[in-house]
Protein backbone atom coordinates (compact mmCIF):
# COMPACT_ATOMS: atom_id res chain seq x y z
CA UNK A 1 0.00 0.00 0.00
CA UNK A 2 2.80 2.36 0.92
CA UNK A 3 4.61 1.52 -2.29
CA UNK A 4 1.49 2.22 -4.38
CA UNK A 5 0.87 5.56 -2.63
CA UNK A 6 4.51 6.53 -3.15
CA UNK A 7 4.26 5.82 -6.89
CA UNK A 8 1.06 7.87 -7.21
CA UNK A 9 2.52 10.90 -5.39
CA UNK A 10 5.73 10.68 -7.44
CA UNK A 11 3.75 10.58 -10.72
CA UNK A 12 1.68 13.62 -9.71
CA UNK A 13 4.80 15.63 -8.82
CA UNK A 14 6.43 14.75 -12.13
CA UNK A 15 3.38 15.48 -14.32
CA UNK A 16 2.17 18.65 -12.56
CA UNK A 17 4.63 21.10 -14.20
CA UNK A 18 3.88 19.87 -17.73
CA UNK A 19 0.12 19.92 -17.10
CA UNK A 20 0.32 23.47 -15.72
CA UNK A 21 2.30 24.61 -18.77
CA UNK A 22 -0.33 23.17 -21.10
CA UNK A 23 -3.15 24.98 -19.29
CA UNK A 24 -1.39 28.35 -19.34
CA UNK A 25 0.02 28.11 -22.84
CA UNK A 26 -1.94 30.14 -25.42
CA UNK A 27 -1.33 30.42 -29.14
CA UNK A 28 0.69 33.54 -29.93
CA UNK A 29 -1.19 36.41 -31.55
CA UNK A 30 -0.28 37.27 -35.13
CA UNK A 31 2.57 39.76 -35.25
CA UNK A 32 0.61 42.41 -37.15
CA UNK A 33 -2.02 42.57 -34.36
CA UNK A 34 0.56 43.35 -31.69
CA UNK A 35 1.85 46.35 -33.64
CA UNK A 36 -1.39 47.43 -35.32
CA UNK A 37 -1.63 51.20 -35.68
CA UNK A 38 -3.67 53.00 -33.01
CA UNK A 39 -4.53 56.11 -35.01
CA UNK A 40 -5.56 56.36 -38.66
CA UNK A 41 -6.24 59.20 -41.10
CA UNK A 42 -8.10 58.46 -44.35
CA UNK A 43 -9.93 60.13 -47.24
CA UNK A 44 -13.09 59.08 -49.15
CA UNK A 45 -12.31 59.47 -52.89
CA UNK A 46 -15.87 58.65 -54.01
CA UNK A 47 -17.21 61.71 -52.16
CA UNK A 48 -15.75 63.82 -54.95
CA UNK A 49 -18.60 62.67 -57.22
CA UNK A 50 -20.99 64.23 -54.67
CA UNK A 51 -19.11 67.57 -54.79
CA UNK A 52 -17.69 66.77 -51.36
CA UNK A 53 -14.48 66.01 -49.51
CA UNK A 54 -14.57 63.62 -46.55
CA UNK A 55 -11.75 62.87 -44.12
CA UNK A 56 -11.75 60.34 -41.28
CA UNK A 57 -9.75 60.23 -38.07
CA UNK A 58 -9.97 57.00 -36.08
CA UNK A 59 -8.57 56.17 -32.66
CA UNK A 60 -8.32 52.65 -31.27
CA UNK A 61 -9.97 52.16 -27.87
CA UNK A 62 -7.27 50.69 -25.62
CA UNK A 63 -5.97 47.47 -27.23
CA UNK A 64 -9.34 45.98 -28.11
CA UNK A 65 -11.26 45.61 -31.38
CA UNK A 66 -13.23 48.85 -30.94
CA UNK A 67 -12.47 52.16 -32.65
CA UNK A 68 -14.00 55.64 -32.49
CA UNK A 69 -14.32 57.44 -35.83
CA UNK A 70 -14.71 61.18 -36.53
CA UNK A 71 -15.44 62.17 -40.14
CA UNK A 72 -15.59 65.88 -41.05
CA UNK A 73 -16.88 66.64 -44.55
CA UNK A 74 -16.84 69.76 -46.72
CA UNK A 75 -18.80 70.74 -49.85
CA UNK A 76 -18.15 73.51 -52.34
CA UNK A 77 -19.07 73.95 -55.99
CA UNK A 78 -20.06 76.82 -58.29
CA UNK A 79 -21.49 76.97 -61.82
CA UNK A 80 -17.96 77.60 -63.11
CA UNK A 81 -17.35 73.88 -62.63
CA UNK A 82 -19.74 73.20 -65.51
CA UNK A 83 -17.09 74.25 -68.02
CA UNK A 84 -15.16 71.08 -67.23
CA UNK A 85 -16.05 68.10 -69.35
CA UNK A 86 -15.38 64.39 -69.10
CA UNK A 87 -16.87 61.30 -67.56
CA UNK A 88 -16.78 62.52 -63.98
CA UNK A 89 -18.60 65.73 -64.81
CA UNK A 90 -21.32 63.89 -66.74
CA UNK A 91 -21.85 61.50 -63.82
CA UNK A 92 -22.24 64.44 -61.48
CA UNK A 93 -24.80 66.12 -63.73
CA UNK A 94 -26.86 62.93 -63.86
CA UNK A 95 -27.00 62.61 -60.07
CA UNK A 96 -27.99 66.10 -58.99
CA UNK A 97 -30.62 68.76 -59.45
CA UNK A 98 -29.36 71.90 -61.17
CA UNK A 99 -27.98 74.69 -59.01
CA UNK A 100 -25.57 77.58 -59.41
CA UNK A 101 -23.66 77.30 -56.16
CA UNK A 102 -23.52 74.94 -53.18
CA UNK A 103 -21.46 74.94 -50.02
CA UNK A 104 -21.70 73.07 -46.75
CA UNK A 105 -20.07 70.92 -44.14
CA UNK A 106 -20.79 68.26 -41.58
CA UNK A 107 -19.51 65.66 -39.15
CA UNK A 108 -19.95 61.89 -38.82
CA UNK A 109 -19.32 60.16 -35.48
CA UNK A 110 -19.24 56.35 -35.60
CA UNK A 111 -18.28 53.40 -33.44
CA UNK A 112 -16.39 50.72 -35.37
CA UNK A 113 -15.70 47.17 -34.18
CA UNK A 114 -13.73 44.39 -35.84
CA UNK A 115 -15.56 41.06 -35.80
CA UNK A 116 -12.91 38.52 -36.84
CA UNK A 117 -9.61 37.42 -35.33
CA UNK A 118 -7.58 38.96 -38.15
CA UNK A 119 -9.29 42.32 -37.65
CA UNK A 120 -10.25 42.65 -41.27
CA UNK A 121 -14.05 42.55 -41.26
CA UNK A 122 -15.88 45.13 -39.16
CA UNK A 123 -19.26 46.66 -38.45
CA UNK A 124 -19.86 50.32 -37.66
CA UNK A 125 -22.69 52.69 -36.85
CA UNK A 126 -23.35 56.21 -35.69
CA UNK A 127 -24.86 59.61 -36.37
CA UNK A 128 -24.10 62.49 -38.71
CA UNK A 129 -25.14 66.08 -39.31
CA UNK A 130 -24.60 68.07 -42.52
CA UNK A 131 -25.53 71.64 -43.47
CA UNK A 132 -26.05 72.61 -47.12
CA UNK A 133 -26.58 76.11 -48.54
CA UNK A 134 -27.69 75.80 -52.18
CA UNK A 135 -28.15 78.73 -54.57
CA UNK A 136 -30.32 78.03 -57.59
CA UNK A 137 -32.44 79.70 -60.25
CA UNK A 138 -36.01 78.51 -60.18
CA UNK A 139 -39.50 78.91 -58.85
CA UNK A 140 -40.78 79.38 -55.34
CA UNK A 141 -44.39 79.11 -54.31
CA UNK A 142 -46.00 80.08 -51.02
CA UNK A 143 -49.35 81.08 -49.55
CA UNK A 144 -49.73 84.66 -48.31
CA UNK A 145 -52.48 86.24 -46.26
CA UNK A 146 -53.76 89.74 -46.97
CA UNK A 147 -56.70 91.97 -46.13
CA UNK A 148 -58.82 93.59 -48.82
CA UNK A 149 -61.96 95.62 -48.11
CA UNK A 150 -61.77 94.41 -44.54
CA UNK A 151 -61.90 90.74 -45.55
CA UNK A 152 -59.06 88.17 -45.13
CA UNK A 153 -57.84 86.40 -48.26
CA UNK A 154 -55.31 83.68 -49.04
CA UNK A 155 -53.29 83.84 -52.23
CA UNK A 156 -50.74 81.42 -53.68
CA UNK A 157 -47.80 83.37 -55.10
CA UNK A 158 -45.26 81.72 -57.39
CA UNK A 159 -42.10 83.63 -58.20
CA UNK A 160 -39.18 82.74 -60.47
CA UNK A 161 -35.72 84.01 -59.66
CA UNK A 162 -32.60 83.41 -57.60
CA UNK A 163 -33.20 81.54 -54.35
CA UNK A 164 -31.20 79.87 -51.60
CA UNK A 165 -32.26 76.61 -49.99
CA UNK A 166 -30.79 75.75 -46.58
CA UNK A 167 -30.85 72.06 -45.66
CA UNK A 168 -30.03 70.60 -42.25
CA UNK A 169 -29.61 66.85 -42.80
CA UNK A 170 -29.55 64.38 -39.89
CA UNK A 171 -28.57 60.75 -40.52
CA UNK A 172 -28.37 57.44 -38.69
CA UNK A 173 -25.78 55.21 -40.35
CA UNK A 174 -24.85 51.54 -40.16
CA UNK A 175 -22.48 49.66 -42.45
CA UNK A 176 -20.22 46.64 -42.90
CA UNK A 177 -16.69 46.87 -44.21
CA UNK A 178 -13.45 45.07 -44.82
CA UNK A 179 -10.08 46.60 -44.04
CA UNK A 180 -6.95 44.87 -45.28
CA UNK A 181 -5.22 43.56 -42.11
CA UNK A 182 -1.74 45.00 -41.90
CA UNK A 183 0.78 46.53 -39.54
CA UNK A 184 2.04 48.74 -42.37
CA UNK A 185 1.40 52.47 -42.64
CA UNK A 186 -0.82 52.21 -45.74
CA UNK A 187 -4.55 51.60 -45.10
CA UNK A 188 -7.27 50.55 -47.53
CA UNK A 189 -10.84 49.40 -46.92
CA UNK A 190 -14.24 49.15 -48.61
CA UNK A 191 -17.67 49.40 -46.99
CA UNK A 192 -21.40 49.32 -47.71
CA UNK A 193 -24.50 49.85 -45.61
CA UNK A 194 -27.71 51.73 -44.95
CA UNK A 195 -28.44 55.26 -43.86
CA UNK A 196 -31.67 56.89 -42.74
CA UNK A 197 -31.71 60.54 -43.80
CA UNK A 198 -33.96 63.23 -42.37
CA UNK A 199 -33.62 66.72 -43.91
CA UNK A 200 -34.98 69.92 -42.36
CA UNK A 201 -35.60 72.55 -45.06
CA UNK A 202 -37.95 75.16 -46.50
CA UNK A 203 -40.64 73.15 -48.28
CA UNK A 204 -41.70 76.18 -50.33
CA UNK A 205 -38.39 76.03 -52.20
CA UNK A 206 -36.77 73.41 -54.39
CA UNK A 207 -36.37 70.23 -52.31
CA UNK A 208 -33.38 68.66 -54.08
CA UNK A 209 -34.77 65.18 -53.48
CA UNK A 210 -35.76 64.03 -56.97
CA UNK A 211 -33.16 61.33 -57.60
CA UNK A 212 -33.90 57.66 -57.00
CA UNK A 213 -30.24 56.94 -56.27
CA UNK A 214 -30.73 58.81 -52.99
CA UNK A 215 -27.92 61.26 -53.65
CA UNK A 216 -30.19 64.29 -53.42
CA UNK A 217 -29.17 66.63 -50.61
CA UNK A 218 -32.80 66.91 -49.46
CA UNK A 219 -33.67 63.21 -49.84
CA UNK A 220 -35.68 61.74 -46.94
CA UNK A 221 -35.71 58.03 -46.11
CA UNK A 222 -33.45 54.99 -46.35
CA UNK A 223 -30.45 55.20 -48.66
CA UNK A 224 -27.72 52.78 -49.65
CA UNK A 225 -24.21 53.93 -48.81
CA UNK A 226 -20.93 52.60 -50.13
CA UNK A 227 -17.39 53.80 -50.47
CA UNK A 228 -13.69 53.21 -50.12
CA UNK A 229 -11.16 54.71 -47.74
CA UNK A 230 -7.48 55.26 -48.42
CA UNK A 231 -5.02 56.57 -45.88
CA UNK A 232 -2.34 55.73 -43.36
CA UNK A 233 -1.93 54.65 -39.76
CA UNK A 234 0.09 56.20 -36.96
CA UNK A 235 1.62 54.17 -34.13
Amino acid sequence: MRKTLFLIVTAILLLAPSMQAQVREEPPAPRYLSIQKKHTVTIHPLQWFNWGWRFDYEVRLKDGPGWLQFGPSFYWVTKDMDKYRGVCNEIRKSLHDSFTKMKGGGLDVNYKRFIDARRGSYVAGGLSYTLFNIDYWGGRGEWKDYIEDGLPYHQYIYTVGAHTQTIHRLCMNTYYGYQIPSSKTFLFDVFAGLSYRHPILDKNKQLFDSYSLSYGYGYKGLAWTTGIRIGFGVK
